[in-house]
């Protein structure tokens, strides 16, 4: 049986060569439907319960990403989720992966990988960009209860300094990297530390990845069960 696929993007272009390179295998792929816009990617997914929606990461009516999966998710929990974006930004993919969905894949990405992507979500297993670090891997890998949660309570800025503490930069280095005050980053840190209950940035960093006392995996995608 074919895996039955919910486009969702705002780039026509994109969206016509992805079904037809989709339509070039109707034994194993089916899309159910495209959608430009967040509202009708809801929507369309309540009334045509895919299998797996193909998600842009940043369209009109989409809101927050990890505030858009986990209201899709808890609406239609069979439908499993591959975020798609065109660049392999961390920032993106963690938000992706606190909100529930089970994969990040760029644009960029060749079409194999695509069909490997489709193919290890649908099966139960997550995919993240290899292009990506493999912490976000793990967090996709490890990406619920408590801590998932916390995070999900971060605002996208929040989140993304979150992203760029963790990857080790200084308050200075985000301060530049985002166009905004030093003192700025420092009201968003005291935000992001009471948030997930961290006293300091090491703290808040181990949160970030939950990667206390686990490794991280080698390669891109896994089987869970």
């Amino acid at each position: 049986m074919s895996i039955r696929i919910l486009i969702a993007d705002d780039h026509i272009m994109f969206t016509d060569m992805l079904q037809h390179t989709l339509a070039t295998q109707p034994e194993q792929y089916t899309v159910v439907g495209v959608a430009s816009d967040g509202e009708t990617a809801l929507e369309l997914t309540l009334s045509q319960r895919p299998d797996l929606l193909l998600l842009d990461y940043e369209m009109p009516k989409l809101g927050r990403l990890a505030s858009f999966c986990q209201d899709l998710l808890r609406q239609s929990p069979e439908t499993r989720i591959l975020v798609i974006g065109s660049h392999t930004e961390e920032e993106y993919a963690v938000e992706a992966a606190v909100g529930g969905a089970h994969g990040y894949i760029s644009k960029a990405a060749p079409v194999a990988d695509l069909g490997t992507a489709i193919t290890t979500v649908h099966a139960g297993g997550i995919w993240a960009d290899p292009h990506l670090p493999p912490r976000v891997f793990h967090t996709f890998l490890h990406g619920k209860g408590e801590t998932a949660q916390n995070l999900r309570e971060l605002s996208r800025q929040e989140l993304t300094v979150l992203t760029l503490l963790a990857q080790g930069m200084s308050n200075q280095q985000i301060s530049i990297r985002l166009h905004i005050s030093p003192k700025t980053v420092k009201n968003h840190l005291t935000h992001i530390f009471a948030k997930l209950r961290a006293s300091n940035r090491h703290q808040a960093a181990q949160q970030f990845y939950i990667t206390e006392g686990i490794g991280y995996p080698s390669v891109a995608q896994v089987r869970v069960s």
